[in-house]
């Protein structure tokens, strides 16, 4: 019966690099789930250290690796998320309840927000913690005889994770990397089988099967369906605490479908008009979906300064008060002037749309006031605008490469008439408000064009029936084809009044979800067009006044105080003093290094006590002597085995180069006589024997073998193993 091959320990090295270049490659995968590169390396000092003590671990050949591993990568995330819980540095109730909080607040944002969240606190540990796991799994795979297959389901599901929650398909040559990195690990277990006494043939099945898997994986993005957000099913929230929050994604679909209607929020306002509380701004169309707006350098500033002087702007304050809506992001007025009161926490406006978000706070009993605008441009102003598509508005134009024709067409046909953007706003909301068009909740259901893709839209234009992901949808898509910068704007219409105290208070419900379109006037900033039929107001502008003799001009407004003009480069503006910082890298930096100087130093320091104090009693009995020449030899990697007699272990070290064969024999008299006689002890010292063996065994030994024993000493992990030695010295397999 032919023996499983033995792995050398620069194979295992080997195997383990593979594996952990494979993992890193995937985790910037994870960069569609959730946003920044903070969490990013966070995760990889987690993972690091977790590897890092599977490798010790290992290397010491100690048993319960996994145990101990993840222990550590406990304390790492405790020491890192919530060290304010520890008691110097030990963990105690407080820790658990702690992390037991920040994951309920990550499962909440995981159900209730859209891929990509924000990367906080919560978020980063679920992450970091999942793919220190991941680590651990694989390297307990690594240590089974046919490792290959199940490292390639690991890789796989891991791969497959940030499709199944983003609804985005991988790009092609993170599979490639990966595929390719797998190869490699199936050839160098294939070639180690080969040694073993297996035919060399038989690693032709295996890599062809590999290659012919990798090139049908490759094939396959291009013939299958678009990768749906499955992870949006999976254990699906309750009705009412799906109700309470907002998905960006705008599947807005269930919460308007749903049995029961649940109070978002109330507000109160000095305006004249009730108001559209904005929640988050979608820009980015792939085709098949809206995502949100994410600042980047060219992004224009809004609010105010994007507004020509001489338009109207009348000032204003909304109240909100938060009910039962749960959600980082807080619903507000569009144009806000970047003001707000009452709100604790750490909230900042997005450059780019103006919504105003959290990374480590939530809207839940929020009370607040907002300060913002009202624009009030002429007709005839809004005709004479002209709109320059600079570096800040590209991407607000960018459309896939193909599309059905028959929104374009349908664009072009509604708008022929019309000679100015403005009109051309006009007449596409007139089209969809005032035409054959009908509100349903379920006829895209029924019809299964439910969604907001190119697709979609083209068959909602034949249908003329849907909801506002619908209406809105088709609009800013359509705007785009006439070349007019355009977005979707997601929040709540403006609700039900009601006389509280005679004041107007008005209720936000989760019927109240709304989606609507905005497009973009050079000189007028973002303005809102609401296509939905039946739902909301529509937009337009008076036409000015003709002048007469005894006509008094209009006052003019008292100016706002304008904010200090910012570059490019200027962050967005917090609302109010952080309570805490997000950010968890800088601390993951520090307490991985302090743990891997630990990790790195704890072999070494037991080890050197163990020695000075064998050394110490080796003045009166010569048996600790022996025992630490027996674990030097070991920890240089010398074949030995615990069934040797002294003279039979003594004989191997005498093979070994440049050993002091005097103080060897010298040692060896003294253990015997200790052992097989009741005489006084030889004469000499025992300890300074042991030295120069010692000394000699190092000096001929190579330098990898020297640096193994002092960072990897293998007899930390107990006495060596009885096993056969052959006659050449080597431990026989």
């Amino acid at each position: 019966m032919t023996r499983s091959p033995v792995r050398t320990a620069r194979e295992t090295w080997f195997d383990h690099g593979v594996i952990a270049l494979a993992l890193v490659l995937l985790l910037s995968g994870f960069g569609t789930i959730v946003e920044g590169r903070d969490w990013w390396v966070t995760t990889i000092l987690v993972a690091t250290m977790t590897g890092l003590t599977c490798a010790v671990l290992r290397g010491l050949g100690t048993r319960f690796v996994a145990p101990v591993a993840i222990l550590v990568e406990l304390l790492v995330i405790v020491w890192i998320f919530v060290p304010e819980t520890l008691l110097a540095i030990v963990p105690t109730p407080q820790t658990v309840t702690a992390l037991a909080d920040m994951a309920s607040v990550a499962q909440q944002t995981i159900v209730q927000e859209k891929a990509p969240v924000a990367a906080s606190r919560p978020i980063v540990l679920v992450v970091a913690s999942a793919f220190g796991l991941i680590v651990v799994v694989a390297d307990l795979m690594l240590q089974r005889r046919r490792a290959a297959p199940l490292i390639g389901v690991l890789l796989l599901a891991v791969f497959a994770t940030p499709a199944l929650v983003s609804g985005e398909t991988p790009p092609a040559w993170l599979f490639l990397a990966v595929a390719a990195l797998w190869l490699v690990l199936l050839r160098s277990r294939t070639a180690t089988a080969t040694r073993g006494g297996t035919s060399r043939l038989g690693a032709v099945p295996a890599l062809a099967l590999g290659v012919t898997a990798l090139a049908g994986a490759v094939a396959f993005p291009s013939v299958a369906p678009d990768v749906g957000a499955a992870a949006a099913s999976w254990g699906k929230p309750p009705p009412q605490v799906f109700g309470r929050g907002i998905n960006p994604m705008i599947e807005l679909g269930q919460n308007l479908r749903r049995n029961s209607t649940a109070t978002a929020l109330t507000y109160t306002t000095t305006f004249d008009e009730p108001q559209y509380l904005k929640v988050a701004t979608l820009r980015d169309f792939t085709g098949r979906t809206w995502k949100p707006t994410e600042t980047v350098r060219a992004d224009l500033f809004e609010g105010e300064r994007l507004i020509d002087s001489d338009i109207e702007v009348e000032p204003g304050r909304t109240r909100i008060r938060i009910d039962q809506l749960r959600s980082t992001m807080l619903p507000v007025p569009y144009p806000s002037t970047g003001t707000v009161t009452g709100l604790d926490g750490e909230w900042t406006f997005r450059r780019a749309g103006q919504t105003l978000t959290s990374r480590t706070d939530d809207s839940r009993g929020k009370t607040y006031t907002v300060s913002s605008l009202d624009v009030r441009p002429t007709a005839e102003q809004m005709r004479q605008l002209r709109t320059s598509i600079g570096p800040g508005l590209e991407s607000y134009v960018e459309l896939p490469p193909t599309m059905p024709s028959i929104i374009e067409r349908t664009a072009r046909e509604v708008t022929a008439d019309a000679d100015n953007d403005y009109d051309r706003a006009l007449a596409l909301q007139k089209f969809f408000r005032d035409g054959d068009f009908r509100y349903s909740e379920t006829a895209p259901v029924a019809g299964d064009y439910d969604g907001n893709g190119v697709e979609v839209i083209a068959e909602f234009l034949r249908k003329k029936a849907g909801y506002c992901v619908h209406f809105s949808s088709a609009m800013a898509v359509m705007a785009r084809t006439l070349d007019m910068p355009s977005r979707i704007a997601v929040g709540y219409a403006p609700g039900t009044s009601n006389i509280r105290d005679g004041e107007s208070v008005f209720t936000n419900t989760s019927d109240d979800l709304h989606a609507w379109t905005e497009i973009y006037f050079q000189g007028a900033g973002w303005v809102r067009f609401d296509p939905t039929t039946s739902v909301g107001d529509a937009t337009s502008f008076v036409e000015p006044a003709v002048d007469t003799p005894d006509a008094e001009p209009a006052p003019t407004p008292e100016p706002t105080q304008a904010a200090p003009q910012r570059g490019a480069d200027t962050p967005e503006q917090p609302v109010a003093a952080p309570s805490e910082q997000g950010s968890t890298a800088p601390r993951s930096a520090i307490v991985t290094l302090a743990a891997l100087l630990v990790v790195g130093a704890v072999p070494w320091v037991v080890r050197s006590v163990r020695r000075r104090w064998r050394t110490s009693r080796g003045r009166t009995d010569v048996e600790p002597l022996w025992r630490e020449l027996e674990d030097v030899a070991r920890d240089l990697r010398i074949p030995a085995s615990a069934a040797d007699t002294p003279r039979g272990f003594a004989a191997r070290l005498t093979a070994q180069p440049g050993v002091d064969d005097d103080a060897l024999q010298a040692l060896l008299r003294r253990v015997e006589h200790a052992r097989f006689s009741r005489g006084e002890q030889p004469p000499g010292d025992g300890v300074a024997d042991l030295q120069a063996v010692t000394a000699s065994l190092r000096a001929g030994a190579s330098t990898r073998r020297r640096l193994l024993a002092t960072l990897l000493p293998q007899s930390l992990a107990g006495r060596t193993p009885v096993a056969r030695v052959a006659a050449s010295g080597r431990l026989a397999t």
